[in-house]
């Protein structure tokens, strides 16, 4: 798929080409750097350039920093271009494989036209800004992802950050006949949205959920000046992307190491 390189790059580094969350942080590590959020998942760990030049050594101080921060796992985000640090990776220890909040290979998709037919009938889709909708849309994913369990009052916390100002980002709830049965999250970046966390409960699926979320999402993107939608699509949301008329730019493996 052609598309301009800042929506490349925004597909396939994300986690670079984002701005920090108000809720998270970067440690810079050699030719890496490792992102400290709040979250019971993973914590990732970008490549810088070619990589570091001692491999295992990098992978020793990520650990530090994520023990530091009482973190027990710890993903590296490995694009076709950085495959070449696999192998010390796995040397280290490390196995491409599933964990929560991501899949062992992620493709890296986007979209540059609305090209997602009408919105469902029956499912209304709303930004995020009450409490109400915040809790809804965190036991969703919860549900659909079977995610560790928060409290109210841990997510109490990660609300007052949702609401910062300097938070890049919002979230969307998916409601059919009033209930909450999806949600998912639009990080803004300069060359476009991000797509993150589209979760839809069992009961409601195939109703057109999803593809209504894609739509508000879009929306919030062309409102800003920034019509393009990239995504890093698991195994069963990558076939509904591309149905929507996302196309495939590459694969990203996803290196995990459980301390």
């Amino acid at each position: 798929m052609d598309v301009p390189e800042p929506v490349r790059r925004l597909a396939l580094y994300p986690f670079h080409e984002l701005p920090e969350s108000p809720d998270g942080k970067r440690v810079e590590l050699e030719g890496a750097f490792i992102g400290i959020n709040h979250w019971p998942t993973a914590q990732i760990v970008g490549i810088r350039g070619d990589g570091p030049a001692d491999v295992g050594a990098t992978v020793e101080a990520a650990r530090a920093v994520a023990r530091e921060h009482d973190k027990t796992i710890v993903a590296w985000w490995v694009p076709p271009d950085q495959d070449h640090v696999a192998p010390g990776l796995e040397q280290a220890g490390l196995v491409n494989e599933d964990t929560p909040g991501f899949e062992a290979v992620e493709n890296a998709l986007a979209v540059l036209e609305p090209v997602f037919g009408d919105r469902a009938d029956g499912v209304d889709v709303r930004m995020v800004e009450t409490w109400e909708d915040y809790l809804a849309g965190s036991r969703v994913v919860e549900t659909a992802f079977e995610m560790p369990h928060l409290t109210d009052d841990d997510l109490r916390s990660r609300f007052d950050d949702y609401l910062h100002p300097e938070n890049p980002g919002r979230a969307f709830v998916a409601l059919v006949d009033g209930r909450v049965v999806g949600t998912s999250f639009a990080a803004f970046g300069d060359a476009g949205v991000n797509l993150f966390g589209g979760a839809v409960l069992p009961d409601a699926r195939g109703r057109g959920v999803y593809r209504a979320l894609v739509q508000a999402r879009w929306e919030a993107a062309a409102a800003r000046g920034t019509p393009a939608l990239t995504v890093q699509a698991g195994r069963m949301s990558r076939p509904i992307c591309e149905r929507l008329g996302f196309g495939f730019l590459a694969p990203i493996r996803v290196f995990v190491d459980q301390l």
